[in-house]
């Protein structure tokens, strides 16, 4: 399947939550330097164009501390067992630990391949 961002974007299962919500976790299902996806269990009121801070605990395997990124929220999307949200990131999130944790999904992503082409 071809990928046509300009930026890949990662696939994540670190936990994550907004820094103004205390009563949720969600998941970081993708990751890349211009936006992310969250998931939650719950629906959560999130404006379309607003900018939140999102905390992100990178999971437990890469050995890397939690990180906040800025966000604007583009996109809400509520399913059957799920809630959804895109965030755009107008600059480059930086850090170390984000840094560090892009290039650890980064890694996996290629390792995961490289094994799967193997077998």
């Amino acid at each position: 399947m071809f990928n046509k961002r300009a930026y890949p974007r990662y696939s994540s299962l670190a936990q994550a939550r907004l820094d103004h919500i205390d009563y949720t976790m969600g998941i970081l299902k993708d990751l890349s330097i211009t936006g992310c996806r969250l998931e939650f269990s719950v629906a959560i009121a999130l404006r379309a164009g607003e900018t939140y801070r999102i905390i992100v605990y990178p999971e437990a395997a890469s050995h890397i501390s939690p990180f906040e990124i800025l966000g604007e929220n583009r996109w809400n999307r509520a399913g059957y067992d799920a809630f959804e949200s895109g965030f755009f990131f107008h600059t480059s999130p930086s850090g170390k630990a984000f840094e560090s944790y892009l290039d650890y999904l980064a890694w996996r992503s290629n390792n995961a391949s490289g094994e799967t082409a193997a077998t």
